[in-house]
């Protein structure tokens, strides 16, 4: 008795192994079958211009653009690699989704989330992103997007100082917009510009701690104003740029250099600008 109860059990245990076994080997099987179909999968997307799917959609453009950005978001949630191809599927039925629906934050997130990345017609993506600011007026996350995008990408420090004082004047915008965009518009040979937005954006607050971020930036570009005056003096008076900003001291065109309310000396880079 007791071996046909160690018996039974020994065939349990072999039975419940091989269910198992072959679970497992299902399961693997199934993977690989699903992973094969979706490498092959393609994606598509109506070539209707947008104004015909604004008319075919009638009361229903809503639903319609959540559809379509769904579409490209299920394809992007795949395990698949994405070809070029489908890029520009994906850039099409963001571009639909937003004219058929220009209000929903969602397509701008998916755009700059995973479009600018992973595409490279940066141009074309920020285009889209300006469909989402042009509507949303009273939202600061598209102007921002675009300013990165164009300091990021585009390299464009003037176009992205642009934008991200747009998005700093915007409710609920972080002060720290504005002091970057006071910084890049700097970088892009624009000081005074920058101190006159800075002057600006600290009449509106009423915050003391932000003003007070505003006074060390504005006081930080007066600075380098007139380090960059000293450097265009310099240049006129010897016919070329000065090695350090020292120059400009043992020169005689500056009595000392400005003090930078960071705590740190101001640096002459090598394209000629100035870091502080």
């Amino acid at each position: 008795m007791l071996n046909f109860h160690r018996t039974k059990i020994f065939f349990t245990i072999v039975i419940v192994f091989s269910v198992f076994s072959l679970y497992v080997y299902s399961l693997q099987r199934m993977n690989r079958h699903v992973d094969n179909s979706r490498s092959h999968e393609v994606l598509e997307a109506s070539a209707l211009p947008p104004a015909f799917l604004k008319v075919a959609a009638g009361e229903f453009k809503g639903l319609m653009a959540d559809y379509l950005l769904l579409k490209g978001v299920a394809f992007l949630g795949g395990r698949h690699e994405t070809t070029e191809r489908d890029i520009n599927t994906i850039h099409t039925l963001f571009q639909q989704s937003l004219a058929l629906d220009p209000y929903f934050l969602q397509t701008c997130y998916y755009i700059q989330a995973y479009l600018v990345w992973h595409g490279k017609n940066y141009e074309e993506d920020i285009e889209l992103l300006k469909i989402s600011k042009n509507h949303r007026t009273w939202d600061w996350l598209p102007a921002f997007f675009i300013g990165f995008d164009y300091h990021y990408f585009l390299r464009d420090n003037l176009k992205a100082a642009t934008y991200l004082m747009e998005a700093s004047k915007k409710p609920g915008a972080s002060p720290f917009l504005a002091n970057l965009a006071a910084r890049l518009s700097q970088r892009g040979g624009q000081t005074e510009a920058a101190i006159a937005f800075l002057k600006s954006m600290r009449l509106q607050t009423k915050d003391d701690k932000v003003k007070e971020q505003f006074d060390k930036r504005i006081r930080a570009l007066e600075g380098v104003k007139l380090l960059e005056k000293g450097i265009a003096q310099y240049k006129a008076k010897f016919n070329h740029h000065p090695q350090s900003l020292d120059d400009l001291v043992t020169s005689g065109i500056l009595s000392g250099l400005p003090e930078n309310p960071y705590k740190k000396p101001f640096v002459l880079e090598d394209d000629g600008g100035i870091e502080f």
